[in-house]
C-alpha cells in the first residue's frame, strides 16, 4: 500500500497556502453562497489538497493499465507501476519464466525512463504487488476527509485563518468568513432604519436578526448572507458598535452608550510614569502581583477557574473592576473594543449588564451592585465563568453577617488628607491593608482635582500621606499596600512606580518586611 504525501504529518507540518488554495477558497464561497467558519474553510482546503494529489496521480497513470503480477501482458502494452511511484512503462518483450517455485509465468521487459527493467507477469502465486480488483484504491490509501481533519486540522486551521485575515477580499464576523463580492447590498437607507430600530430599544443591544426584520433587503439572497452583509455594513458605520461576546453579534448605538464606556473615567486614567523595574526586590514584586492592578502589565497567571481581586478606590467610586490579563482569560471576549456582558450574582441570581472596555482595561457597570451589597474599598470580589453558559459571568464577594470593625477613613483638613480609625459594620471579606473609606467624597475629589492640575512628583504625594497614615500605627510605619491604596485616592498609579519611589527615595525608610516610615530630615523632592 502506497501512502500519498497528503496523508502524512510531515506534509501538513510544512503546509502553507498557495494562490491556488486561495482561488479554491474563493470558489468554495461562490459555490456555497453563505458564510463559513474557519473550520469549514480548513476542511475545504484539506479536501481540495487531497483531490489535487489524487487527480495528479490519475493523470500520471492516464489510460495505462496498472501493473499487477497476476495479469498477463503483451508487447506494446502501456503500464503504470505502483511500486515505481506509478512510473509509466512500455512492454518491449515477453518471455517464459523459469522458476519451479512459482509454476508457469512470464517475464516482461519494460522500458521505464529510458531504462529496461524486468517484471513478472501471469504469476498466480501471491505477490505483494497484486492489487486485486479495486484498481488505484487497492494501491493507494486515502483517509476519509473527517479522519484527516481529525489528525491535522489543528495544524492547518491557524495557517488558513492567518492568510484570510491578511486578504481584503475576505471578511470575518461572529466567527464566520465570507467574501465581499457576495455581500448583499446594504445602502444608507437600510442603515438609517437600523439606527431607528436600535433607538427604539434604548440603543440596544439588538442582534442582527432582530434588526434585519425592519429592513427591506433582497429576499432572493439567503437569510444568513443577508445577516452577514448587514453585520458588515454596520461595522463600517461609526454610528454602530458591535458589543456581543465571542462568536456572537449584537449592536448598540454608540451615541447612547454610557459616557464612562465611550470615554475612560478620569479616575481610571493612568498617565504612564517611567520607573526602574529592576529596583524592586522579590517581596515588592510579589506585592505587585498580589495587587493585580490592570496597569501593572503583568503576564496572566496560569489559567484558574476563578479570579479574586480587591476593589481599589478608583474602581469603587467608578463602579468598575480591573480588566487584568488573568481576568481576560475568564471572559468570552471577542474582537470588539467594547463588549456588553451579563454578570450574575452567584448568591442571589440577580443579573446586571456590564461593559468590558478593552483599551481602558476596565469592566464598567457595577455601581448599583456595589451600593446594594455595601462593597468597600479593599473588599474581595470574585468572578468566574458560568458552569454551562459561557456568555454569563458569575460575580461574588465574601459575604458574612455584618460585624463592627475598625476601618481607615479619610478626611480633609486645610486642604490636606488626614486619616482616622472609626468603627463601621462590615458584611464582606476584605484586605485590611487596602481598606480606606471616606464620608467626605466631595472634599477628596477636590484634592484629587488639585493633584491632577498641579501634577506634583509622586514622591511628594507619598511624603504627604505617609506620616498621616503612620500616626494610626503603634509602630509608626505603613505597609506598602496601604500606601498604594491611599495614593490611588489622589492619583491613578499602579503599584510599580509607587513601590519604586519607596525604594529609591532616602526619606522613605524600610523598617521591616514591607513597612515604611517617613524620615523628614532626609526629605527632598527629587
Amino acid at each position: 500500500m502506497i501512502q500519498p504525501r497528503t496523508q502524512t504529518k510531515e506534509y501538513w507540518e510544512d503546509f502553507s497556502l498557495t494562490e491556488a488554495d486561495i482561488e479554491h477558497i474563493y470558489n468554495h464561497f461562490l459555490e456555497v453562497e453563505s458564510p463559513q467558519t474557519s473550520d469549514d474553510v480548513m476542511r475545504a482546503v484539506i479536501k481540495n489538497r487531497v483531490a489535487v494529489e489524487y487527480n495528479a496521480l490519475r493523470r500520471r497513470i492516464g489510460s495505462r493499465k496498472l501493473y499487477q503480477p497476476s495479469d498477463s501482458y503483451a508487447v506494446g502494452d502501456e503500464l503504470a507501476f505502483p511500486v515505481q511511484a506509478f512510473a509509466p512503462g512500455t512492454v518491449t518483450a515477453v518471455r517464459d519464466g523459469n522458476n519451479p517455485d512459482f509454476g508457469e509465468f512470464q517475464v516482461l521487459t519494460v522500458a521505464i525512463n529510458k531504462k529496461e527493467k524486468q517484471f513478472a507477469a501471469g504469476l498466480n502465486a501471491y505477490h505483494q504487488a497484486n492489487g486485486g480488483a479495486d484498481g488505484l484504491a487497492s494501491f493507494v490509501k486515502f483517509m476519509d476527509n473527517d479522519e484527516l481533519v481529525g489528525y491535522y486540522g489543528s495544524i492547518v486551521e491557524p495557517t488558513v485563518v492567518a492568510v484570510l485575515e491578511a486578504r481584503e477580499e475576505f471578511v470575518v464576523l461572529g466567527g464566520k468568513w465570507f467574501i465581499t463580492s457576495l455581500l448583499a447590498e446594504v445602502n444608507i437607507g437600510h442603515l438609517n432604519l437600523a439606527e431607528a430600530a436600535l433607538y427604539m430599544y434604548e440603543g440596544g443591544p439588538q442582534t442582527t436578526d432582530e434588526i434585519v426584520v425592519h429592513l427591506d433587503l433582497d429576499t432572493t439572497i439567503k437569510p444568513e448572507t443577508q445577516i452577514f452583509s448587514l453585520n458588515y455594513a454596520l461595522l463600517q458605520d461609526g454610528r454602530f458598535d458591535e458589543v456581543a461576546p465571542k462568536n456572537h453579534v449584537a449592536w448598540f448605538l454608540r451615541q447612547m452608550e454610557p459616557d464612562a464606556v465611550v470615554n475612560t473615567p478620569a479616575r481610571l486614567q493612568y498617565k504612564p510614569i517611567e520607573w526602574d523595574h529592576a529596583i524592586l526586590g522579590s517581596h515588592m514584586r510579589q506585592l505587585e502581583q498580589e495587587l493585580a492592578d490592570e496597569w501593572s502589565d503583568l503576564d496572566a497567571a496560569d489559567y484558574a477557574s476563578s479570579v479574586t481581586v480587591a476593589v481599589s478606590y478608583p474602581h469603587r467610586v467608578t463602579g468598575s473592576l480591573p480588566l487584568t490579563n488573568s481576568i481576560r482569560q475568564l471572559l468570552p471576549l471577542g474582537r470588539s473594543p467594547r463588549q456588553l456582558l451579563t454578570f450574575r450574582d452567584a448568591q442571589t441570581g440577580e443579573e446586571m449588564r456590564a461593559w468590558v472596555v478593552k483599551d481602558g482595561r476596565y469592566i464598567y457597570g457595577l455601581q448599583d451592585w456595589y451600593e446594594k451589597n455595601r462593597i468597600l474599598v479593599g473588599a474581595y470580589v470574585t468572578i468566574k465563568p458560568h458552569e454551562s453558559d459561557p456568555h454569563i459571568v458569575m460575580i461574588d464577594y465574601g459575604r458574612h453577617n455584618p460585624r463592627a470593625l475598625d476601618i481607615r477613613l479619610a478626611t480633609v483638613s486645610d486642604g490636606r488628607v488626614r486619616f482616622e480609625l472609626q468603627r463601621r459594620r462590615i458584611g464582606c471579606e476584605y484586605d485590611d491593608l487596602l481598606v480606606v473609606g471616606t464620608e467626605f467624597v466631595a472634599a477628596i475629589d477636590a484634592v484629587w482635582n488639585r493633584v491632577r492640575e498641579t501634577n506634583p512628583p509622586l514622591s511628594a504625594l507619598i511624603a504627604a500621606v505617609l506620616p498621616e497614615l503612620a500616626s494610626l500605627s503603634p509602630q509608626k510605619a505603613v505597609h506598602a499596600k496601604t500606601v498604594y491604596s491611599i495614593i490611588n485616592m489622589l492619583r491613578r498609579v499602579p503599584p510599580g512606580p509607587i513601590f519604586a519611589e519607596l525604594v529609591r527615595h532616602p526619606a522613605f525608610q524600610l523598617v521591616g518586611d514591607v513597612y515604611w516610615r517617613f524620615e523628614p530630615l532626609r526629605w527632598r523632592t527629587n
